[in-house]
């Protein structure tokens, strides 16, 4: 053999043996970071014992003589399951991600400083009573106490990216909780994109395609918009990048959710069912955790990193939340002196007030950050300004300031804790009025065969309902005038239907306050008071065929107009033909394996893209499509009304009609899937293009390691249209971010089970047998039945924990 070839050969040979070295390492640490679930643990935090059985799931039932001590093993046992998320989280929310990661996280980190999560978190732990932060802290210790425990063998990601996590503080509980009220908080969103319109096209042209309720007050575009510069859209901009950074994708931040008593239930007994609309991702956001001690016996799914069960049930009452979409946010055009210390308002120049930040960035320079805030809240128009030597570049014209509900302090901890303790409605309308955000429509049920609903937000007042835009902030007249009053708030109880639904729909439709504009389209809540009308009674098991549900009345709606596009039109067209006639017999089901919701949805996204890409270029357009309501409910609107110049094409000489373009739309739409999928419509199936993987932190660091670290990819059904969401971008089409991230139903005929299932599994570890164990049933709509009862675990031959 040539000397040459021995050298290549042994290069190599040499390769494989270093990777194969690399892998043994490390599926060697991570299987090394396992927690161990069966041992004893002496304490110093703790006074009495605590037993932590843990059922073939992974699933913890805490044993503890009171709700403290619970507490602590919760925090200890999240710690053991999810140490690097919870980590990532708060690292998150504190602006302190740079220093792990560095400058790329950097707008990260300038981002939530400037909105100031750590300062309220703070500030909150001082208006809070004794009582509870005992109990954050409590949890904290258990926390800590893994953490001590696990030096030098941490969980790998903590390895990977070298650093070792600080001590849990029972400010980072809330800290996290204000974190997850800004992750759903999305309706700020279009008040950016949509002034952007408005100043390039003008008010009469995008009053047509702004979301809008008939029951809303009309929409007031404010007259000085034609007269500033382009409002800045740089916070849209890194909030979509974190979100991409920590993959919650998605913007049908919403859920399922709803009851019948005992009169529509075959039990007999009242049955509530929940299914949230979230990131899809590994780990998943929930854990469940079951809790039974002197003062707080409940079950249900946490969120690693604060000490509550937020949705679930104890020995009285269950509890189930979807998002009210609340509009709980406004901007502020300020107008600041030329030395940048003042802002006018009422004709006085006031002083802005300055936070200082060190911002430390790993492998590169500290960086110096300066927050600017008026009395409304911080200037965020400038946030994105930097570069990656950090110099700060000429400052947006346009000076925006926020005033946001999550920047106030709140008492969400106190009502979750009041929540989890709640024997009645009383006791319930008692504990959600401390709830403020994100809003959220709270349904309820009890053992004594009561329904009841309460939209739980902190609802600004203010001196119009038209709030889709910035406000001139040189006048006090557009200040908030104080909160709704909970006792104005939608509540409903026992109703005469017998049941209460909410899918994101509007909350109520005669209020003298606004609430939102980017309600979701009615087609859930229209498909779910068609199924719980449709038999005279249910059970759980129908409760579980609801929740997978694929049937849209929004793409039935939608696709009477795709058809009457061709009528009186002769087609030549084989592969055209074809689709028409599957859309003529199409159920609307988005069925993974069918061809028409494939057919559908690729016309539908090229029909956005041909009414509006042209005037609005790639950029506004994006901006436009971004919150997936938007063009859903503005789309329905254009074609039912016929009459829209969006239809038509500026870049051509001739004037397009709306079936002009829904034509066009079908040449656009079968030309990619021919050449993605192939000319043979049999091979045409919706899941082919519509998967989705749920991606650790990780993914794509290591292509190598992807299939263990991430869960997936997995053709799935659904569209944001169907109970059982399957979300994607308009954007980027087609991949699935978002959908139930658990589901969950309770019979209070067996008080002692619920049904519960999570889309990945228990633990954040990719080695544990908990990582992704629940992920086949997620994927075929089974439930696992979870016993509650100490007896059940006791004598189950689980493993079990003793802390000491």
């Amino acid at each position: 053999m040539p000397e040459w070839l021995k050298n290549i050969f042994k290069f190599l040979i040499s390769i494989v043996i270093v990777t194969a070295f690399g892998l043994i390492l490390f599926f060697y640490k991570l299987s090394s970071s396992l927690p161990e679930k069966n041992q004893v643990v002496e304490t110093d935090y703790l006074t009495n014992r605590i037993e932590i059985f843990r059922d073939e799931n992974g699933i913890p039932f805490i044993n503890a003589a009171t709700g403290n001590d619970a507490a602590f093993a919760l925090g200890y046992v999240h710690a053991q399951d999810r140490l690097f998320q919870m980590d990532l989280f708060r690292r998150a929310a504190e602006g302190r991600l740079s220093e792990i990661i560095g400058t790329k996280t950097l707008p990260f980190d300038i981002m939530f400083k400037t909105i100031g999560l750590d300062r309220v978190a703070r500030q909150t732990i001082k208006q809070t009573d004794t009582k509870l932060l005992d109990f954050l802290n409590a949890y904290s210790n258990g926390v800590n106490e893994f953490i001590k425990e696990s030096k030098g063998n941490l969980p790998l990601e903590f390895d990977a990216l070298q650093y070792e996590p600080y001590p849990w503080k029972l400010e980072h509980c809330i800290l996290l909780s204000k974190f997850f009220a800004w992750e759903l908080n999305i309706s700020w969103w279009t008040d950016l994109a949509f002034s952007n319109l408005v100043q390039k096209f003008g008010e009469e042209k995008v009053t047509g395609i702004l979301p809008d309720y008939p029951e809303n007050a009309p929409t007031v575009i404010p007259s000085f918009l034609k007269n500033i510069p382009s409002v800045p859209l740089g916070l849209i901009e890194v909030d979509q990048s974190f979100r991409k950074f920590v993959s919650f994708n998605g913007t049908h931040i919403g859920s399922n959710n709803w009851v019948v008593n005992s009169n529509l239930s075959s039990s007999g007994k009242s049955i509530i069912a929940n299914d949230p609309h979230l990131f899809l991702q590994a780990p998943g956001i929930w854990y469940v955790a079951i809790i039974n001690s002197n003062d707080w016996t409940c079950a249900g799914v946490t969120i690693p990193g604060t000490p509550v069960v937020t949705i679930g049930k104890n020995d009285f009452i269950s509890w189930v939340l979807t998002n009210v979409m609340a509009d709980d946010s406004d901007f502020y055009i300020e107008k600041i002196d030329d030395a940048g210390k003042k802002y006018l308002l009422d004709g006085v120049y006031r002083d802005l007030s300055f936070t200082n930040y060190t911002i430390k960035v790993k492998d590169s320079l500290d960086y110096k950050l300066t927050v600017k805030s008026t009395h409304r809240g911080p200037i965020i128009s400038d946030i994105h300004l930097i570069d990656k030597l950090y110099p700060v570049k000429e400052n947006n014209k346009v000076q925006l300031s926020m005033r946001w509900v999550g920047g106030d302090v709140t008492n969400e901890f106190l009502s979750y804790y009041k929540i989890n303790r709640a024997k009645n409605w009383e006791d319930f309308t008692n504990a959600v009025a401390d709830y403020c955000v994100p809003g959220m429509n709270f349904v309820y049920a009890d053992r004594s065969n009561n329904i009841g609903y309460i939209c739980g937000a902190k609802i600004p007042v203010r001196s119009t309902s038209s709030t889709t835009f910035p406000f001139d902030g040189s006048t006090s007249s557009n200040d908030w005038k104080g909160f709704v009053p909970y006792d104005e708030m939608p509540k409903l109880f026992n109703p005469a239907e017998n049941f209460i639904a909410s899918a994101n729909n509007k909350t109520i439709g005669d209020f003298p306050y606004h609430i939102s504009n980017i309600w979701e389209p009615p087609s859930r809540i229209e498909r779910i008071r068609q199924l719980l009308n449709s038999k005279p009674n249910h059970s759980s098991d129908d409760f579980r065929r609801y929740q997978m549900d694929l049937i849209s009345p929004y793409a039935k709606e939608i696709t009477q107009y795709f058809l009457k596009a061709f009528e009186n039109v002769k087609v030549k067209d084989r592969n055209l033909e074809i689709s028409l006639e599957l859309l003529r017999k199409w159920n609307y089901s988005f069925n993974k394996e069918s061809q028409a919701p494939l057919i559908y949805s690729v016309v539908f996204n090229y029909l956005l893209r041909n009414t509006f890409r042209d005037e609005m270029g790639e950029n506004l357009f994006k901006q436009y499509v971004l919150v997936a309501n938007v063009p859903y409910r503005t789309m329905r609107r254009l074609l039912e009304e016929n009459n829209s110049l969006w239809f038509d094409n500026i870049k051509t000489r001739a004037f397009e009609s709306r079936d002009d373009i829904i034509r066009k739309s079908f040449s656009d739409a079968l030309s990619f899937l021919e050449n993605d999928l192939g000319y043979e419509i049999s091979n045409w199936q919706w899941g082919k293009i519509h998967t989705l993987t749920m991606k650790h932190f990780f993914h794509g660091s290591v292509p190598a390691f992807d299939k263990k670290l991430s869960i997936g990819p997995f053709e799935i059904g659904g569209d944001g249209t169907t109970v059982c969401n399957g979300e994607y971008f308009f954007n980027e089409p087609y991949e699935n971010f978002l959908g139930p991230s658990m589901r969950f139903i309770y019979d209070f005929a067996n008080p002692d089970v619920i049904k519960l299932i999570l889309p990945s599994g228990q633990s954040g570890n990719p080695l544990s047998k908990h990582y992704k164990d629940q992920t086949s049933k997620w994927l075929n709509g089974e439930l696992l039945k979870i016993k509650t009862s100490e007896k059940d675990f006791r004598n189950a031959g689980y493993d079990l924990l003793i802390l000491e």
